[in-house]
């Protein structure tokens, strides 16, 4: 295996790390799982992460850390819409043959419309639209949670819970899901506030599913919270039509929970993914390292 060229696709947000490691052939070697991996989490932190999950992905196929040396990396991350974050991954020492970046919505869409003009809407923890017509990149969103992140599970919860915080004091209506979260913190809003010290995006994330389970049993104000994140959904969706894209592919997790209470006029657009964002990331790393072999000929 001395000399062999191996590719991993890496698809990092707020919530976990995913990998997938091909050969030359294509042939998939093995995937690896590991923790949170937004760009914004530091490269010390990510590529900790990256590489628990390489580890992982390598061991499947009998290979390990020796074979770092042979494996060009495609980092598909949230957070590296910034220019600084791709910088500061792109010249972190780290023991790859090479790694290349994008954002993890630019690779999603490379993988789910297989290289092909298309779009995608990525509602999971964070949130974030991309489109690619004849070349050019269309982004809408993905700036991060405190600006940015609309319709996501991050910022569904975040509305939860200060929505919570606010019916616990008298400042309008208890409903059962501000009780419901509030037991999630023992009716204590010490404890509330110790918790949102030192909570990141995917632990306001967690309340997603929460919100929408209540928002199906008629919850007043989990019905508000849904409803808001379904016409953000669409606002970002009607965004990237207008700017060319004729079909968007939904991905994330709370995109299934919003896709079906899109309207019709933009069900009608959506399709279903060819590949995934390691898919593309692959896509991505392999044409860097070709374009690198070429340039040194």
């Amino acid at each position: 295996m001395a000399n062999e060229m191996l590719y991993a696709g890496v698809d990092g947000g707020g919530t976990s790390c995913r990998v997938r490691i091909e050969n030359a052939n294509r042939d998939i070697l093995g995937e690896g799982f590991a923790g949170p991996s937004n760009s914004r989490l530091g490269a010390v932190r990510v590529y900790y992460e990256i590489e628990k999950a390489c580890l992982e992905a390598l061991h499947q196929s009998g290979r390990g850390r020796e074979d770092f040396a042979s494996l060009h990396v495609g980092l598909g991350l949230a957070g590296l819409g910034l220019e600084s974050e791709l910088q500061a991954m792109l010249s972190f020492p780290h023991s790859f043959a090479s790694v290349s970046g994008a954002t993890d919505a630019y690779t999603a869409c490379l993988g789910a419309h297989a290289g092909e003009d298309g779009g995608i809407l990525i509602l999971g923890t964070g949130s974030c639209g991309l489109g690619i017509v004849n070349d050019d990149v269309i982004n809408v969103g993905g700036w991060g949670f405190e600006i940015s992140d609309h319709a996501s599970g991050a910022v569904l919860g975040l509305t939860a819970v200060r929505s919570s915080l606010f019916a616990a004091e008298g400042c309008r209506p208890e409903t059962p899901l501000t009780k419901a979260i509030m037991a999630h913190f023992k009716n204590d809003r010490q404890v509330m506030v110790k918790w949102a010290e030192e909570a990141e995006p995917h632990h306001y994330g967690s309340f997603a599913p929460l919100i929408f389970d209540h928002a199906n049993e008629g919850d007043e104000l989990a019905c508000r919270i849904v409803a808001k994140s379904v016409h953000e959904a669409g606002c970002m969706i009607q965004a990237l039509l207008d700017r060319g894209v004729e079909t968007v592919c939904l991905m994330g997790g709370v995109s299934k929970r919003i896709a079906p209470k899109l309207p019709e006029k933009y069900q009608k657009i959506l399709s279903k993914p060819r590949g995934d964002a390691m898919d593309g990331a692959i896509r991505m790393v392999r044409k860097s390292a070709s374009d690198e072999q070429e340039a040194s000929k």
